[in-house]
């Protein structure tokens, strides 16, 4: 065989051959996860809906569950009058996916979008919450609990997730009181509520 007829058939076998799995390139499955504006009946009615800020217009945020060692890909989709992201409070992971506006990521402008992509190396019961404007984005609703679950689980015989918060709601319409800027509430890191609800009720 001479070497221009190995190279032909060389080239020919390649063209049909499938590539390995591990030398395709895939594309990651990012769930979505928008930030909007939203309402919710926070307190009773008679009371009107309150307008909170929420993943996917919820309050808490959805609950993610994941097994210990996998993949988190969620795509944050701002639709929020500010820029904003999300810090995954307590999970060990690159700084690149920490969710710290300002310091390991840009903050995600209105409209736009980014991809979180990290494995979770340790079981426990952790949160996602806001970090652009925390003050502000924490208080008005942008936060959810974040369940990391060990290979085998514990023997309980059930388990409850419960989130508390205290809002500071206006109390003739039920609004959030907007003075997100005061000095007090700054340096505090946000405000003293006059309203107390476990997992948004």
């Amino acid at each position: 065989m001479i070497r221009r007829d190995f190279l032909l058939r060389s080239a020919s076998a390649a063209a049909v051959l499938p590539l390995p799995r591990a030398g395709r390139a895939l594309t990651p499955q990012f769930d979505e996860f928008k930030a909007q504006v939203s309402a919710v009946q926070l307190a009773p009615p008679p009371y009107p809906k309150t307008e909170i800020w929420g993943y996917d217009g919820m309050m808490p945020g959805p609950e993610l569950r994941i097994a210990q060692g996998a993949r988190v890909q969620r795509k944050l989709l701002n639709a929020l009058p500010q820029a904003s992201s999300v810090h995954w409070h307590g999970i060990r992971i690159d700084n690149a996916m920490d969710g710290v506006a300002g310091l390991t990521q840009a903050a995600v402008e209105p409209g736009e979008s980014f991809d979180y992509d990290f494995v979770v190396p340790d079981a426990g019961t952790y949160w996602y919450h806001a970090h652009a404007r925390s003050f502000e984005q924490v208080a008005r609703g942008l936060y959810g609990a974040l369940i990391v679950e060990e290979a085998e689980a514990p023997e309980v015989d059930r388990e409850e997730v419960l989130i508390l918060d205290d809002w500071l709601l206006d109390p003739e319409t039920a609004q959030i009181n907007p003075d997100f800027t005061s000095a007090h509430s700054r340096s505090h890191a946000g405000r003293m509520g006059n309203f107390v609800a476990t997992n948004g009720q």
